[in-house]
């Protein structure tokens, strides 16, 4: 059940992703319109010696991001149907069901990592949220999702607290284990 639920899914479930990327997209975008009224400043002043940004730079690069990757998956979805490669649309409900079961499945397992990322710290909830993603995707491949798991949000990690010091939630494990790679690791 669960196989054929993560299972590649056909052309209504791909209309369904896209439907879905549209939503993100519209919202992302709204909401980077809108950020001077929806993110806040920090409760307390952040001086220049604590951060090398402004605590409000963040929330702006999580939108641009989100909404390039929606623009761009959207783009070649558009292209795709220009193309004639989209199948019909007499699939049948089953299929925009498992699509939609994805779309739940993340949005819970996006829920889930936010509420427990001050917990378990930046890394090891990054690396579930995205090997739980790509499995749920459809990736198969063991080595291919423990090393997009673990090196992107590593790199991820290293360009924001050592590139742009800013810092991030992690577990002091995590850190004492990390402190020997970033002092191999050029001073910006």
């Amino acid at each position: 059940m669960i196989r054929r639920l993560l299972g590649a899914a056909p052309a209504l479930a791909r209309q369904a992703d896209a439907r879905f990327t549209a939503v993100v997209f519209v919202l992302a975008a709204f909401a980077l319109a809108f950020s001077g009224w929806l993110i806040v400043d920090a409760p307390i002043p952040l001086e220049r010696d604590l951060l090398a940004m402004s605590p409000r730079v963040f929330p702006y690069l999580i939108l641009l991001s989100t909404v390039a990757v929606a623009a761009i998956f959207l783009g070649l979805r558009m292209h795709e149907v220009g193309a004639g490669t989209a199948a019909s649309s007499t699939a049948g409900t089953t299929t925009s069901r498992k699509a939609l079961l994805r779309q739940l499945a993340f949005l819970v397992i996006a829920v889930g990592c936010a509420l427990v990322l001050s917990t378990l710290g930046f890394l090891i909830t990054m690396f579930m949220l995205m090997a739980s993603t790509s499995i749920l995707v459809g990736n198969r491949n063991p080595l291919q999702i423990l090393a997009i798991s673990i090196l992107i949000p590593l790199g991820f990690y290293i360009a924001v607290t050592h590139v742009m010091r800013t810092a991030l939630p992690e577990i002091d494990l995590v850190q004492r284990a990390l402190a020997p790679l970033l002092r191999l690791l050029p001073a910006f």
